[in-house]
């Protein structure tokens, strides 16, 4: 019997710390769980003190001195207490106001430094995807001009023919249509200079002679 407790008592283990808080936080979890029909009672956020306002008027002013030694002593304690207790209240009442305003103004300026981060980190991408899309047009303005328009291969020249003989004339890639329109223009004055004159016929007068 005496071997079987001692083993009992061993096995049990002991809590020789104080709880820490999530320790209590999961025993007070156990205990609401164990029967979750039962109503749980919450606290109720505690009331603002209230004092009763200073009367307009003191009829009887008395000081610490003058009922100290009759039976007036506790009513200048109590309205002492009173006083005190309505300056405390404006203290915090006060020092509330103020932590209130305090958090208010600091969340305003995050509010407005966030904004101008925010603001600035647009900008910077906006900036970004312009030099990309610079940079793309760019690359396919070069490979749009290295390709050949056939789909061969590179062009590095065009190749045309010329109408006034038989020989084959390059044109680098780049020339501009003022080459052409010159060309154009030398062709035209080639084809009116080696055309054949046209022949007229020579108009014959008829003279009538008449007999005497």
């Amino acid at each position: 019997m005496t071997t079987e407790n001692t083993e009992e008592t061993a096995a049990v283990p002991v809590n020789r710390h104080a709880p820490t808080a999530y320790e209590s936080q999961r025993a007070h979890l156990e205990k609401l769980l164990k029967d979750p029909s039962k109503p749980v009672i919450l606290p109720q956020a505690p009331e603002e003190k209230t004092v009763r306002p200073p009367r307009e008027m003191m009829k009887n002013v008395q000081g610490s001195s003058a009922g100290a030694g009759s039976g007036e002593f506790h009513v200048y304690k109590q309205n002492r207490r009173r006083e005190y207790e309505r300056i405390k209240i404006m203290e915090d009442q006060s020092e509330k106001e103020a932590a209130t305003r305090e958090f208010e103004q600091r969340r305003v300026q995050n509010l407005f430094e966030a904004e101008a981060k925010t603001a600035r980190n647009r900008a910077k991408r906006q900036k970004r995807k312009e030099r990309s899309k610079g940079g793309k047009s760019e690359s396919t303005g070069d490979h749009a001009s290295s390709v050949d328009v056939d789909g061969i291969g590179p062009a590095v020249k065009k190749r045309k023919f010329d109408n006034r003989g038989t020989q084959v004339i390059f044109k680098q890639p780049g020339q501009g249509d003022s080459e052409n329109e010159s060309d154009a223009a030398a062709e035209l004055a080639l084809s009116i200079s080696t055309e054949e004159p046209i022949a007229f016929a020579e108009e014959r007068a008829i003279v009538i002679v008449d007999d005497p």
